[in-house]
């Protein structure tokens, strides 16, 4: 939902404590200004074990069902991962194929070190378009939801 989209479904409030522009300028604030997005360039990988460099999966295999996101620690462009952050702040997961595919998650716990992989808990929040196919480029995107 966009900023307009939210600042619609406020009832307008002119006459009382809190009026419409107060309200409008604490919603701006929220909605732009305390998160930070990364954007990843991997390949997805088919198959339930661990992903090979510049790999990512989840399991189960893309579906609304899916409850990890299985992701090597270095990118399809050779980027290493540090997830110091990331495992510290609420975060958001946007996963991109270059089919149309959208799968968003929220990532619910910490992820797990495998050594040159992490498994990262998440929920499927919604998911669109078509699986990705192996190999198929993806842009992984995770937004942190700053404190």
């Amino acid at each position: 939902m966009n900023l307009d989209q939210m600042l619609a479904l406020l009832p307008d409030n002119n006459t009382g404590a809190i009026d419409a522009a107060d309200l409008r300028a604490i919603v701006t604030d929220l909605f732009g200004g305390h998160s930070v997005a990364q954007v990843f360039g991997y390949l997805w990988a088919t198959g339930t074990g661990t992903p090979a460099v510049g790999r990512v999966l989840v399991s189960p295999l893309w579906s609304a069902g899916s409850t990890t996101l299985r992701i090597n620690e270095t990118t399809d462009d050779g980027q290493n991962l540090i997830f110091t952050v990331l495992d510290s702040l609420s975060s958001n997961l946007i996963l991109s194929g270059a089919n149309g595919g959208v799968l968003r998650a929220k990532i619910t716990g910490p992820s797990v070190d495998l050594g040159t992989s992490r498994d990262i808990p998440i929920t499927v929040t919604g998911i669109s378009g078509a699986a990705p196919i192996n190999g198929e480029k993806m842009a992984v995107v995770v937004q942190a939801v700053l404190p």
